[in-house]
């Protein structure tokens, strides 16, 4: 089951989208408004990982040349093995493409820093949508995420 919400007047709807759970690629769904009416198209996804959505305070480093230069707080809205959603302080002068180094503890017992190279993938305002960078099974940070995600 998924919310979609009208755009017109914040109406939410639970639609049942079973059919779609074969889903390789995207779907785009037609939806009409139970209260005013109005018919808007939604796009459904399925993600190739699971997310886990979270409230974690951060840091992140602009690197340009592999060098860095712009700094700024970031919290971390959801995350999974392969990336993460970062709300930023300000609205982003970064672009699709840009690479960040990031810093934040989980809140698991240990309180594990996390500290991974990511690279942007969709900028949603002051939301970015990023993907690391690599991942490496010796890495302490991909341990920590790995036994964070389904521990």
């Amino acid at each position: 089951m998924v919310t979609f919400t009208c755009p017109q007047c914040e109406y939410p709807r639970v639609v049942n989208v079973a059919q779609h759970k074969e889903l390789e690629t995207v779907d785009r769904v037609k939806v009409k408004c139970k209260r005013c009416g109005h018919r808007y198209l939604v796009v459904i996804e399925r993600r190739g990982q699971y997310r886990k959505v979270v409230d974690l305070p951060g840091t992140f480093t602009l690197l340009v040349d592999g060098r860095p230069t712009d700094k700024g707080y970031m919290k971390v809205v959801d995350l999974s093995r392969s990336g993460l959603k970062i709300k930023l302080n300000d609205n982003p002068a970064y672009a699709v493409g840009d690479r960040l180094m990031i810093e934040f503890h989980l809140d698991d017992t240990n309180r594990s820093l996390i500290r991974k190279e990511v690279e942007i993938k969709k900028i949603f305002g002051q939301e970015l949508g990023v993907a690391f960078t690599s991942v490496h099974a010796s890495d302490p940070s991909d341990k920590a995420l790995g036994f964070y995600m389904f521990g």
